[in-house]
């Protein structure tokens, strides 16, 4: 899927609670682990920057890209950056000696488990994962959900085709209303039981 949808998803699926730019920088960092280092290299080497077509295929890259993509790519490699994230969390909330919870602040919404933060960001990441897998076809950047255990991959319709991205806007603009609508209702809850002058 385009960077941009990553982007939206990432926010939208972890409205209020982590920080909005946190989440949609979590949504695409598995496609700027991957080609940021393969710009460098072409640019470094002095090769004109790899145009994307219908006709563009994985080879076209330099060999960085495909090597970083079946890493950050990765449902079994993801799992294990979970787990940093859970532990590197884990250290933070001892050196805060706040309790079992990490406070609310600058990119945590609200209070919440060393575990449940861990989870909310890297839940962008592993949606980016089960997006690109049937919106990426075998000859241009197939999703290796499963490296290193299995080269499994499945050819799906790229995402470019009309209707695949179509059915995408359709369906994050739908999420992005209710997550509208009910932020609405829940600020109408909050005057109601708000205390009157």
């Amino acid at each position: 899927m385009d960077v941009l949808s990553h982007a939206i998803w990432g926010r939208h699926l972890t409205h209020h609670r982590i920080d909005w730019r946190l989440a949609a920088a979590m949504g695409v960092l598995p496609d700027l682990f991957a080609f940021v280092p393969s710009m460098i290299t072409q640019t470094v080497n002095g090769n004109v920057r790899t145009e994307v077509d219908e006709n563009t295929v994985t080879s076209d890259f330099p060999a960085i890209a495909w090597d970083l993509y079946k890493i950050s790519h990765s449902l079994i490699w993801t799992f294990v950056l979970f787990l940093v994230i859970w532990g590197l969390l884990e250290m933070r909330l001892r050196r805060l000696d706040s309790g079992d919870q990490l406070p609310a602040g600058k990119w945590l919404q609200t209070s919440m488990s060393p575990r449940t933060a861990a989870t909310f960001l890297i839940i962008p990441w592993v949606f980016h994962i089960f997006l690109d897998i049937p919106t990426h076809t075998i000859k241009f950047f197939p999703t290796p959900f499963l490296m290193p255990f299995s080269d499994f991959m499945i050819d799906g319709v790229g995402w470019s085709t009309w209707w695949v991205w179509g059915l995408n806007a359709v369906a994050f603009t739908v999420v992005w209303w209710l997550i509208r609508n009910n932020d609405a209702q829940r600020t109408a809850a909050m005057a109601s039981i708000a205390p009157r002058a």
